[in-house]
């Protein structure tokens, strides 16, 4: 069975969920099936997604993390409804939680894992169909402090209440925010004293006094490539695939179909959203000079694993990864 533990974003990581793509095989059906200016860049979208995913699953294994792949299923994914194809099984981080000693299954999003369920304990698992989720994407753990961002308009206050009575409960110090994203795309606590941020996020000498702070632009360098700001007038700034800028049939099909499978990407800065396999070793998306610099103060070894169609998807390293189980205890940091 798989053990179920998670105090710290930075403890030394043992199991883990690693999304998948999709198949092209999904739209053998339809009439873009035999359009090469539809099926061609999307069959590069799902062959070199899962290049780099099978890279990243290296990188893991190789630190001796146990690798759970999310399932690729034709069943529960390759069909429409009202609003266009269901989202493939990419991100789980955006479904899923691990809060101390028990993995939260809230709000829906569990097609596509009951494989993985199957290998945890009934008692170590919360399964719950309620408005709102649990979500790591939204919620960062450090030891007994965890801070929890609100969609307020997603999550209703007594959702909300009720979990943080139960973690109180458990030890834990809630701190609520609602600025209403994903907090992992604007955040990461690299390991005890070291935070990489945007700007203006929230009072780190307050809520993490004496920490060192590496602050970036709250802006994406993405309206700086080329290519970019020719197909946002097209997509809104949602998405992005290099040299497909006037590919207005493709365009077209994204926006139309696979408006679930896309975010909003104009206004996510991917060198936030990182993985750490413990307190020395962080998986990047990306080089940054600054980034690195601050690393290297801190004594942390950056990987680079080229998410290259991060911009499609919108999600980063944190995003496609669920952590099932950190060594670690429920520590406090600020005591």
């Amino acid at each position: 069975m798989i053990p179920i533990k998670g105090y710290a974003t930075f403890d030394t990581l043992k199991h883990c969920i690693l999304g998948s793509s999709f198949d092209p095989e999904w739209f053998h059906d339809l009439d873009i099936y035999k359009d090469d200016r539809i099926m061609d860049p999307l069959k590069r979208i799902a062959e070199e997604t899962e290049e780099d995913l099978q890279g990243i699953e290296k990188v893991l294994k190789d630190a001796n993390v146990q690798v759970h792949r999310a399932s690729l299923d034709i069943e529960n994914f390759g069909k429409m409804n009202k609003r266009g194809y269901f989202k493939p099984t990419l991100m789980p981080r955006d479904h899923f939680g691990v809060i101390g000693e028990k993995f939260y299954a809230v709000g829906g999003g569990t097609k596509g894992y009951s494989h993985i369920f199957k290998q945890i304990e009934r008692n170590d698992i919360v399964i719950e169909n309620t408005i709102g989720s649990i979500s790591t994407a939204c919620i960062c753990r450090v030891g007994k402090d965890i801070w929890w961002d609100i969609d307020q308009q997603e999550t209703p206050h007594e959702t909300v209440q009720k979990y943080v009575d139960l973690w109180t409960n458990e030890g834990f110090r809630v701190h609520l925010t609602t600025r209403g994203y994903h907090s992992d795309s604007i955040f990461c606590v690299v390991k005890p004293g070291c935070i990489v941020s945007l700007e203006n996020v929230q009072d780190y000498a307050k809520e993490f006094p004496g920490w060192d702070v590496c602050t970036l632009p709250e802006k994406a360098n993405i309206n700086n490539m080329d290519g970019f700001v020719e197909m946002k007038d097209k997509n809104f700034g949602k998405w992005w695939l290099k040299g497909e800028e006037h590919n207005d049939a493709l365009i077209h099909f994204v926006n139309t179909y696979l408006n679930e499978w896309v975010g909003y990407v104009e206004e996510t800065v991917f060198d936030v959203n990182m993985l750490s396999i413990d307190q020395n070793t962080i998986i990047c998306n990306n080089h940054n000079k600054e980034v690195f610099q601050h690393f290297k103060k801190h004594k942390v070894e950056p990987v680079v694993c080229n998410f290259r169609h991060r911009f499609f998807w919108d999600g980063g390293i944190h995003c496609i990864t669920q952590d099932l189980y950190r060594e670690g205890t429920q520590e406090d940091y600020f005591g």
